[in-house]
């Protein structure tokens, strides 16, 4: 990242300052480039470095718009802009829009913002609010496979289901039950590297499933985990079932009252399925399983955006000193760098009955 992307980017402390960062839409443009494209423009449809800008320039029936390029290669010459191919394509709201949703659903809160707020913020309809709060956490998707020590557990969303006149019966929504109505999730947890302060925090994954099976929880560590990874997690069948596929396999004894062997627990896991609940119940109150998963990917972000501070330590009754490892949030301009790295290949459409469409 430039240093002048940089220093806007962390001069940005107040709302009042955002909205007058983002107020001019050609320098929204230019930070847009200079994110997306650190090493030049590149063209989306070849992959190639060369291209010319049509901004300004006759076409026949008006001049080219500005941020307009096209490709030089001989066998393409595609025409593109830096959101071409994005979940911003074809986006018909400002650039600035998009920063400022970046800068709101990023930083302005820990936990997130939900589309009602977001509209109330930004000055748009809450379905538009909605749609582009999933083509930014579109973005946030990553697809590289956890390595390390990495954790696993499975829980689940969703809160008592009630009785209708017409409805199912709601079950007891009891985890393990078949008749349950919550959605089954499992969790994927990477420990960080390093403990010393100022180092990154481990990546997190959750996936909607149909079941914490084991054929289910295959399907979800064969993508998310490397099979060189060393794998913790409790003594639920399915997960004992698939330890031989990894280097190590340790798991801790919840049904004999062991939550903690060494360096063996499994409570990184848990405390991001509590920030999963957390976050679904305080920010966004109601998730479908439809798009559960795209939930997920944001709040997975947000865990990996930290890095390590200072210790805190604190006395027990006993006059024991316990120590616990603080966090702080990545700093605001790498944070949006962070986003906007995946931003390319990825597209987003409106279906026909108002809601999403993902395509590759």
């Amino acid at each position: 990242m430039s240093e002048t992307v940089h220093l806007i980017l962390s001069s940005i402390q107040t709302v009042d300052d955002m909205v007058i960062a983002f107020a001019d839409e050609e320098r929204c443009r230019r930070l847009l480039e200079a994110m997306i494209w650190p090493e030049g423009r590149a063209c989306p449809a070849c992959g190639s470095t060369r291209s010319i800008a049509l901004a300004g320039r006759d076409t026949g029936r008006h001049r080219a718009r500005p941020g307009l390029y096209q490709c030089s290669g001989a066998d393409c010459r595609f025409q593109f802009t830096v959101t071409t191919r994005t979940p911003m394509h074809s986006t018909k709201l400002p650039l600035g829009i998009w920063l400022k949703a970046m800068w709101l659903i990023l930083l302005q809160s820990d936990k997130g913002l939900s589309s009602v707020r977001l509209a109330e913020a930004l000055g748009i309809s809450q379905p538009t609010a909605w749609r582009l709060g999933h083509a930014l956490r579109l973005m946030m998707v990553r697809g590289d496979a956890l390595g390390g020590t990495v954790e696993i557990d499975g829980f689940y969303v969703g809160g008592e289901p009630k009785k209708g006149v017409d409805g199912p019966d709601p079950g007891r929504g009891r985890k393990g039950l078949r008749k349950t109505l919550k959605t089954p999730v499992l969790a994927v947890v990477q420990r960080p590297t390093d403990d010393l302060p100022g180092s990154p925090a481990g990546a997190a994954r959750a996936s909607v499933v149909k079941n914490l099976s084991a054929n289910e929880t295959a399907r979800v560590l064969e993508k998310d985990v490397q099979r060189t990874a060393h794998l913790i997690s409790d003594e639920w069948k399915s997960f004992v079932a698939l330890g031989h596929n990894f280097v190590t396999h340790e798991t801790v004894r919840h049904s004999k009252q062991e939550y903690v062997r060494g360096d063996v627990h499994a409570n990184s896991a848990e405390g991001f399925n509590s920030r999963v609940r957390r976050t679904v119940a305080g920010v966004f109150h109601h998730i479908s399983p439809e798009h559960a998963d795209l939930y997920f990917h944001e709040i997975g972000f947000r865990w990996s955006q930290r890095i390590a501070g200072k210790k805190a330590y604190r006395r027990t009754r006993d006059g024991r000193m316990k120590s616990r490892r603080l966090w702080s949030r990545v700093t605001p301009a790498l944070q949006i760098r962070h986003l906007l790295r995946g931003a390319q290949g990825q597209q987003i459409r409106r279906s026909s009955s108002g809601g999403i469409v993902i395509n590759p």
